[in-house]
């Protein structure tokens, strides 16, 4: 598909779907592993292969940037950002401390019609689709779940962490053929927990489900000698 950037003549509405669409594509392609961790994110070249301009790349790698998984360094410019068992414990830990907060306010804000698109994304989460749809499917069914729409602040860290984690999540289901089938189930027991309003089931399900996350990367880390 060919997308259009910031170029003479388009207007507001235009770049912003330009930065959008760019913003996705080099999502899928970060957390696919299609660009590997450590990868030099040379603007131009950017922009060529997804034949936009400069703006919507450089937009993009600005909000990549915010959500964990791009890196600006003076001397090598922007990076991919390089996954590490360091940033594994502490994202994780982290996230556990702050999962049994978020889901007593979650559990009360959750409308009915949130509970049913989490529910229609679980059940279209298929155990043959690739892993970025996977992972993008993933991350909008928690997105929806670990809303705390009543909390800003910690609904700003919450997605941050989540953001970061995506990363491991496309690591724990490329390397474990088991894994999806376990998210799965997870993803069905937490819609039935929310539709309860039930706190302590919710923090339950949720951390188990992470945990499994968590298992699975370090032991990929492990394998691969990343420290």
């Amino acid at each position: 598909m060919k997308t259009t950037g910031s170029r003479p003549g388009l207007g507001p509405s235009a770049v912003r779907t330009a930065h959008r669409d760019v913003t996705e594509r080099l999502r899928d392609a970060i957390v696919s592993g299609v660009l590997p961790a450590g990868s030099r994110l040379v603007q131009a070249e950017l922009a060529a292969n997804l034949e936009v301009s400069v703006t919507p790349v450089r937009e993009a790698l600005r909000e990549l940037e915010s959500q964990g998984l791009v890196d600006f360094d003076p001397f090598r410019g922007a990076t991919v950002h390089q996954v590490s068992l360091a940033e594994l414990d502490e994202v994780y830990e982290i996230r556990r401390t702050l999962i049994p907060i978020a889901a007593r306010e979650r559990v009360r804000t959750i409308t009915d019609e949130e509970i049913e698109d989490a529910e229609a994304i679980a059940s279209a989460m298929s155990l043959r689709s690739d892993s970025t749809r996977w992972v993008e499917d993933n991350r909008r069914l928690h997105r929806l779940l670990d809303g705390t729409s009543g909390q800003v602040h910690l609904r700003a860290i919450m997605r941050r962490l989540a953001d970061v984690s995506s990363l491991y999540v496309g690591l724990s289901v490329t390397t474990d053929p088991t894994r999806r089938r376990r998210a799965r189930e997870d993803h069905k027991e937490l819609v039935k927990a929310y539709r309860k309003r039930d706190a302590a089931l919710v923090t339950a399900i949720t951390l188990r489900h992470i945990g499994d996350t968590e298992t699975v990367a370090r032991e990929a880390l492990l394998r691969s000698g990343t420290l």
